[in-house]
């Protein structure tokens, strides 16, 4: 794989001359589940999940100001890979006596446990029938946030609900769940693709993911100066009509948190 920069949003990444030494993240984009799972049709893989996360990591270090060496970069990550980045993440929290700000990044499929409804990440090694054996999102949430941080921002471009951008890892079945809300502590804000049963759609034209294109506009637009309640009202009014615009399906982003102090966190 090689990322072709062909969108408006890869190109002309602005550059801050501010390096960040207690920024950190871990960006992951699972886009070729069939080369794991021969079984599978190519139509389950998620479309351009790859280009996806090779351009947040542009901005992260560009933008943002991340040092390249504090960036645990997954493309198609398996089981073991993604459970190790977390691992290492939820250490450098650890290390950093409440100092880092950790920022996660994730496309890729998202499913619900059928029995459970809890939500899960899907490594490229676990099928629709075997969710509980992919990341557990509250698992997820509880190892960001065990130790002290400045905040964690995490956006994730997928969905949960057995949707996906083109053809779910159960849609033979053509499940639509209802996931489970989980229950958020600490300093973390996340900001998700869409909203309950809803898919998250690709945005073709762009070779991204309609959220992931439009937080990296806003992102691109403002230099990286912008609060996240003004990212959240950009993606909620943008993604909700081009969604219907150019897919013909609603989806809708949201943030969750425990409270309101998010709204005042700034990218920069």
């Amino acid at each position: 794989y090689v990322f072709e920069r062909k969108s408006d949003v890869d190109k002309s990444v602005p550059v801050t001359n501010n390096v960040n030494k207690n920024r950190f993240a871990l960006i992951i984009g699972n886009e070729d589940y069939t080369a794991h799972q021969v079984e599978m049709s190519s139509e389950i893989n998620v479309d351009f999940a790859r280009n996806d996360a090779s351009a947040f990591k542009d901005y992260a270090i560009k933008t943002l100001g991340i040092p390249e060496n504090h960036i645990t970069f997954l493309l198609d990550a398996t089981t073991g890979q993604m459970n190790q980045g977390i691992s290492k993440i939820n250490l450098i929290a650890k290390s950093t006596k409440g100092n880092a700000e950790l920022f996660v990044y994730f496309a890729g499929h998202g499913l619900p446990d059928e029995q459970t409804k809890e939500a899960y990440l899907m490594p490229v090694d676990v099928n629709g029938k075997n969710a509980k054996h992919g990341i557990k999102l509250a698992n997820l949430y509880s190892k960001l946030t065990e130790f002290q941080t400045k905040n964690v921002s995490v956006f994730i471009d997928a969905c949960f609900s057995g949707g996906a951008r083109n053809q779910s890892l159960l849609a033979a079945r053509g499940v639509k769940i209802q996931p489970k809300e989980d229950i958020i502590k600490g300093n973390i804000v996340i900001f998700t693709a869409s909203s309950g049963a809803q898919s998250s759609l690709p945005y073709k034209e762009k070779n991204h993911g309609l959220f992931t294109y439009y937080l990296l506009k806003k992102i691109k637009e403002t230099k990286g100066n912008v609060n996240y309640k003004d990212l959240s009202d950009y993606l909620k009014d943008n993604v909700s009509l081009q969604s219907i615009l150019i897919n013909n399906k609603e989806q809708e982003p949201q943030v969750i948190s425990k409270n309101n102090y998010w709204e005042k966190i700034s990218l920069k």
